[in-house]
């Protein structure tokens, strides 16, 4: 499952900056740039969190935007966009290390599937004079 979309892309930075990027890249270039940010953004999450995840928290939309972004412009990259991927790159050390939790995300071993739960019978041996 996509962490961003296109639409996210315009939406963010306008579909004229996306499209006059695009026009100078070869075709599928805003996919690839949304496909290579979902690649890094699992590099980071895979460790801590159960992947795909399902729903996929609006923060990590940001980061995804933010990534493709930079990818996007390569060489062209503006003081901002290169400041808002090293953000989303320190964001995304945070969440590896813990410091910071994605709502809506189930940790590996949270799973309902993976919940043990015990219970114990009643003693079969008791000493006299006790409960």
């Amino acid at each position: 499952m996509p962490y961003a979309a296109r639409t996210d892309l315009e939406q963010r930075y306008g579909a004229d900056e996306v499209a006059q990027r695009e026009a100078g890249l070869a075709d599928g270039s805003v996919d690839r740039a949304l496909a290579d940010a979902d690649a890094l953004i699992d590099g980071y999450l895979i460790g801590r969190y159960s992947l795909p995840l399902s729903p996929v928290p609006a923060n990590l939309v940001q980061v995804a935007c933010a990534i493709a972004r930079y990818n996007l412009l390569g060489d062209a990259a503006t003081e901002r966009a290169r400041d808002d991927f090293k953000d989303a790159i320190a964001w995304l050390r945070d969440v590896q290390a813990g410091r910071v939790l994605l709502q809506a995300a189930a940790l590996p071993g949270n799973a309902p599937s993976s919940i043990v739960m015990m219970t114990s019978a009643p003693s079969v041996f008791k000493r006299a004079g006790r409960p």
